[in-house]
């Protein structure tokens, strides 16, 4: 762990030095590229999101938090590690645990993207994650899953997931679909759903 720990604390330094100086090294992947350039940028134009939960980070997540200035940004990932990669509010914590550590009826969107199949696998693991950000989200909050559509990360399916079903079908910020397969090597998918509002 210290290894891991120390490998990371040097690449965010680097990384953040090179920020500094106004090139920001990110991922060029399709997937990632719709999300940057399109997707956060629609919802930080939403003048009714002002809280955010960023589930997963990693070196190309760091820059996330500043696509939503508008916005507070809280960022989660279970790898202790990998914290430096994380926002100014950061939770280190299995997304399975989400409303131990944020109020109810708190957020205007949880972004949960590369974490389903990618750590995040056990069906009672899934259910309770997207449980919980669904109760953690506000009436007419966005739940925005980016997933792979290709096995072995994609044993456990949206459609199989009782917790969405509570949730309602939405278009993807700044896209007109509830579902886009945005890089077709990996077969990523992002979708959309809004937690209704009160009857």
């Amino acid at each position: 762990m210290p290894g891991k720990a120390g490998f990371y604390r040097t690449t965010a330094r680097l990384l953040g030095a090179i920020d500094r100086r106004g090139l920001v090294l990110r991922y060029r992947y399709g997937d990632r590229r719709l999300l940057e350039e399109c997707v956060l940028p629609a919802l930080d134009a939403d003048p009714a999101v002002v809280s955010v939960l960023l589930v997963g980070c990693a070196w190309y997540t760091r820059h996330y938090p500043a696509l939503l200035p508008s916005a507070e940004v809280i960022t989660m990932e279970i790898d202790p590690a990998k914290a430096v990669f994380g926002g100014a509010r950061h939770i280190v914590a299995d997304m399975a645990h989400v409303d131990a550590h944020i109020a109810p009826a708190s957020l205007d969107a949880v972004i949960c993207n590369g974490v389903l199949g990618w750590g995040l696998d056990h069906p009672a693991a899934i259910e309770a994650a997207f449980a919980g950000a669904s109760r953690c989200l506000r009436p007419g909050g966005l739940f925005l899953l980016g997933w792979n559509d290709i096995a072995p990360r994609n044993a456990c399916p949206p459609d199989t997931i009782a917790a969405l079903d509570g949730l309602a079908i939405a278009d993807i910020p700044g896209l007109r679909t509830h579902s886009v397969v945005a890089q077709a090597r990996n077969r990523h998918c992002y979708q959309a759903w809004r937690k209704p509002l009160p009857a």
